[in-house]
């Protein structure tokens, strides 16, 4: 067994603000996959930037709101994932503090019967 103490950084990039992020390591094989686990203080955004790979965003606890480029900002609530296809120009906004996990990937995801869409 090895124990690691996860990297912590904060995010200001984009315009973000009141975001701190703890990166869980990247997998080397196989597609490329990265986790991380962002918190986001009340009143803090990730601000407008693009989605690098599909990007999958699982709120574990808090409140906010979600937006593409040129669309209506969207409740965020613990138990909702959104999920940014490559290239698609977001931003996530917190109404409470917000702690969410983050999968980037350039696999594809199995979104079957068990996942409504809203």
């Amino acid at each position: 067994m090895r124990l690691y103490e996860l990297p912590r950084g904060e995010i200001t990039a984009f315009g973000s603000s009141g975001v701190v992020m703890d990166f869980l390591p990247r997998a080397q094989d196989g597609n490329e996959t990265r986790v991380s686990i962002a918190y986001i203080r009340r009143g803090g955004t990730l601000g407008m930037h693009p989605a690098t790979l599909r990007q999958v965003f699982c709120v574990l606890t808090g409140a906010g709101e979600t937006q593409i480029s040129g669309g209506p900002r969207r409740a965020l609530r613990p138990g909702m994932l959104v999920v940014w296809e490559p290239g698609e120009l977001h931003q996530t906004w917190a109404t409470t503090d917000l702690t969410a996990v983050v999968v980037e990937t350039n696999g594809s995801l199995d979104l079957d019967e068990h996942y409504r869409e809203l």
